[in-house]
């Protein structure tokens, strides 16, 4: 049985369900994980682990993933920006989901595109060593040996890697700055600096913006920049009383990732250009506004969630 290795934050104790449900894709829910302790199959710096305790910063966690049936691949062509023996690093379309239960995943799709390293640590299939949102395009780092997988993990955890998004936000956001505001109970930062205004009838202005998370909440920057006042384009969950836009998908991306190679040390840097989708929904905006406001997404009273024409959502 395949056995993946992950190491707890540094700096705070963790639910040992909690941790590996974030951690090890293949993990699919806190009580998939809580069920593999039982069956004894999690150690904790090399103890078996039956329970679910809070796990000390920075321990060692080992979970024995059952062999079972090969899980059906997702047959999506992918594309990556780096490519080696020990990892690689793919752009993931907006609309797929990282991992999880279901056949149209990250995870079930990276063994159509990579096959096992040659290593002797190879891993049985490609393993994202992070998640990002389902609705949120761009880059995530993918493990292909053990130990790569362990050393990529804990530079995640150890906040080692800088990771870059741009989103479009409604209204006009100036100038740069720091939200330092917890999310569930937990430390939550990011930064965030506005880069270009493009005029919109449906917000007056949309900023283009930057944003550099420092931390890794569920939906961390999604809800910071609502809580600037300026909720990401097409962002239903977290755009307040604000109208926003539905059927294009959410205009927030991850960009850029800097990080250090697991196993050479070599200084890593990946770059992706700004969405083309970006650009043209901002052209679409402002040809509505120079045409005095007719908009194909007439405002609405607050709270208003307004539908866009077919044809640009989500893909795959």
């Amino acid at each position: 049985m395949p056995t993946v290795q992950v190491r707890a934050p540094e700096g705070e104790a963790s639910r040992l369900d909690a941790l590996l449900h974030a951690r090890v894709p293949a993990v699919a829910s806190r009580s998939a994980a809580r069920r593999l302790a039982r069956a004894g199959r999690v150690r904790v710096e090399g103890a078996p682990e039956r329970g679910n305790p809070f796990v000390p910063a920075g321990a060692l966690v080992e979970v024995d993933l059952p062999d079972g049936p090969a899980r059906p691949v997702y047959p999506l062509l992918l594309p990556f920006l780096h490519v080696d023996p020990w990892m690689a690093v793919v752009d993931k379309p907006a609309g797929l989901p990282t991992s999880g239960n279901r056949r149209r995943t990250l995870a079930a799709a990276l063994p159509a595109n990579l096959a096992p390293s040659a290593e002797p640590d190879a891993l049985p299939a490609p393993h994202p060593v992070h998640r990002l949102d389902a609705r949120t395009g761009g880059l995530v780092v993918v493990a292909r040996c053990a130990g790569a997988n362990v050393a990529l993990g804990r530079a995640f955890q150890e906040r080692r890697v800088g990771k870059r998004y741009l989103a479009l936000l409604l209204g006009r956001l100036e100038g740069e700055g720091v939200v330092d505001a917890p999310l569930d109970g937990r430390a939550a930062r990011t930064r965030w600096r506005a880069l270009a205004w493009t005029p919109s009838p449906l917000a007056g202005w949309i900023t283009t913006a930057e944003f550099r998370p420092e931390t890794g909440r569920t939906h961390q920057i999604r809800r910071h920049a609502a809580a600037l006042g300026h909720p990401v384009l097409g962002d239903d969950l977290h755009g307040g009383d604000r109208p926003n836009l539905r059927g294009r998908g959410l205009f927030l991306r991850a960009v850029g990732l800097r990080l250090e190679h697991p196993v050479t040390g070599e200084p890593l840097r990946l770059e992706l250009p700004e969405p083309p989708r970006f650009a043209r929904q901002l052209r679409r905006e402002a040809a509505r506004f120079a045409r005095g406001g007719a908009s194909a997404f007439p405002s609405g009273p607050p709270g208003t969630i307004l539908q866009a024409p077919p044809g640009e959502g989500e893909v795959p």
